[in-house]
């Protein structure tokens, strides 16, 4: 398998039980497909995770199209599953398998994994704040409108911004100058956006402009004070959780 799977990436290994099964709950909940690569990457299967079962440690999952391609996994004791929902890469490696039946339909089960991997595409991936926990963001469009918005998902890509108004004098590929991101305290970033998506949303009566905009030319140490916030946010939204 070292074709595919054996990268260094300890560094990023999950260990902590509980975060892994969160996880892997995730997984389940969003229905996403896994690839499952084995038989030293000459074989993979197309699957979704159906069930954790915490208690005893057992991953169930659907099997694959090919009747044939299932005996080779059933037969495999090294299989590497790989998913990358919201362009964060999910990763682990389980043992053998073995058949199951779940919801009166044959499955296949493996161990729950002791390492998780995810690794965070800087270009896609972007943390959806709490409402409790939206920091604000000032800034003035090249058609001279200042506004107010507030920063509904981050990354290190870009931003999303919710602004409460109906309409906005701005169009895709606008590079808006200097916007300024309150991130409380960790401090403020100082920013150019490139906006990339403009929607509409109505709630009720109330109607506000989404924007999806690209970071331009973000420093080093900018991007390590992105990185310490959306870390302490998620440590934060886990700590809720009780993972």
């Amino acid at each position: 398998m070292k074709a595919f799977s054996e990268e260094n990436l300890d560094g990023y290994a999950i260990t902590s039980r509980r975060e892994i099964l969160f996880y892997l709950h995730q997984l389940i909940n969003d229905g996403n497909q896994i690839s499952v690569m084995f038989n030293e990457g000459r074989d993979n299967i197309l699957t979704v995770l159906l069930d954790v079962d915490e208690e005893a440690g057992i991953l169930t999952l659907d099997p694959g199209s090919s009747e044939a391609v299932n005996q080779r996994f059933l037969a495999s004791d090294r299989n590497f599953f790989v998913a990358a929902p919201s362009g964060i890469r999910n990763q682990f490696i389980a043992g053998k398998p073995w058949t199951v039946t779940h919801k009166k339909r044959p499955a296949f089960a493996v161990r729950v994994p002791k390492k998780y991997v995810r690794l965070q595409r800087r270009d896609y991936f972007r943390l959806v704040l709490p409402m409790t926990k939206r920091p604000a963001c000032a800034a003035t469009l090249p058609s001279g409108e200042a506004i107010k918005a507030s920063v509904i998902d981050i990354g290190l890509g870009g931003v999303g911004l919710e602004v409460d108004v109906s309409s906005l004098n701005c169009s895709l590929g606008d590079l808006v100058p200097q916007a300024r991101l309150d991130l409380k305290s960790h401090g403020e970033v100082k920013t150019d956006l490139e906006i990339r998506f403009i929607g509409q949303n109505t709630r009720g009566a109330k109607k506000s402009i989404r924007l999806g905009c690209q970071f331009e030319n973000l420093s080093p140490a900018q991007e390590q004070l992105l990185q310490r916030y959306i870390t302490h946010v998620q440590r934060e939204e886990r700590a809720r959780l009780g993972i």
